[in-house]
């Protein structure tokens, strides 16, 4: 068994984290992954390799594990940290979120719908977590869920709304009046 410092370990972390967030500098949606961000996303997995057992399973090095596995792509890969972070850490909602987009990716929408869900029993105020669902709803073709939980995002943050202009995943009920009313500003 390899022992790292503490000070160590916290520097590799900070590291990896810093590799991902650069390489999602670089990537656009719906485009491939370019080379260079490629390069970063490897470097940070790279770098969380190094990291000694049992540190290398811990929730922080396994979400930026899954962080970077999302963003290659490499969406069946990063179920598993993703997972591990949900049952050992379930506040951490980015956990919750990759996991969501990942399944979403893969074609299983009924799956990212009950991961989301299961985020919201453990962060039940987290506006996010209320948003990204009822996306994932509106592609179900569960209307009155989606607009619900549109509706809980928008009233714990305001914000909320102004996303949903631009949000394809509410292409398919955009046009029902209580997508219209629950999106709507009213003075």
């Amino acid at each position: 068994m390899t022992v790292m410092s503490r000070p160590r370990r916290k520097a590799i972390l900070r590291q990896a984290s810093g590799y991902i967030e650069l390489g999602e500098l670089l990537v656009e949606a719906d485009r491939p992954v370019p080379a260079s961000a490629r390069r970063l996303f490897d470097r940070a997995l790279g770098l969380l390799d190094s990291l000694p057992e049992p540190a290398r399973t811990l929730p922080e090095p396994k979400l930026l594990e899954g962080e970077a596995l999302r963003a290659l792509g490499r969406w069946t890969e990063a179920l598993a940290p993703f997972r591990l972070v949900t049952d050992e850490d379930p506040a951490r909602i980015e956990a919750w979120l990759g996991l969501g987009w990942c399944l979403k990716r893969l074609g299983r929408l009924g799956d990212a719908i009950a991961e989301l869900r299961r985020g919201l029993e453990a962060a039940p105020r987290q506006p996010i977590l209320h948003y990204n669902l009822a996306c994932y709803l509106s592609l179900d073709g569960s209307v009155q869920a989606a607009i619900e939980h549109l509706t809980r995002a928008i009233a714990i943050d305001g914000r909320f709304r102004d996303l949903t202009e631009v949000e394809p995943d509410f292409d398919p009920i955009r046009a029902d009046p209580r997508f219209v009313a629950a999106t709507s500003v009213t003075v």
